[in-house]
């Protein structure tokens, strides 16, 4: 699983609660749509956990744009109530992405003027990357040939 496909399942989600609302995803222009929003990654890292595996570290945030009036004001209490509705969108202990259920932490900030925020974050382990093949070790990891094993016994 990558963090690629944990987007498309958190869009895919924020997609249902408003059909008729544009979500932004690669960039979000000066003249966008109101009321719409603009979902994007903030951090997508790994460490490693041991050969094979890595830990993933994955944040990721959701701006809301509320309609605006004839003053060309939003309202602070619509963005809070859109943040509401994303929060109970996510309330579950884990979301489905394929085959795997990751935990996700969402939280919603305060709202800044004209906009609100919820911010995604998860933690999972995966293989590494770059070992598509298990029985290939990585690179860097020292071959079994440039071992050497003496084993002794001590009887009497």
């Amino acid at each position: 699983m990558t963090y690629q496909d944990l987007m498309e399942a958190i869009a895919g989600r924020i997609a249902k609660l408003w059909p008729e609302r544009m979500l932004y995803r690669d960039f979000c222009p000066a003249d966008h749509k109101r009321p719409s929003g603009f979902l994007y990654v903030t951090n997508a890292s790994y460490e490693d956990a041991n050969l094979f595996l890595v830990q993933w570290t994955f944040e990721a945030e959701l701006t809301l744009y509320a309609a605006t009036d004839s003053y060309d004001a939003e309202s602070t209490e619509a963005l809070r109530l859109d943040q509401l509705k994303v929060l109970s969108a996510f309330g579950g202990p884990a979301i489905q992405v394929g085959d795997r259920s990751v935990v996700l932490t969402v939280g919603a900030p305060s709202p800044g003027p004209g906009e609100a925020y919820v911010t995604f974050s998860a933690s999972w382990i995966d293989a590494r990357p770059a070992a598509a093949d298990p029985d290939v070790p990585p690179s860097d990891a020292p071959l079994m040939e440039h071992y050497e094993l003496n084993l002794s016994t001590n009887k009497e």
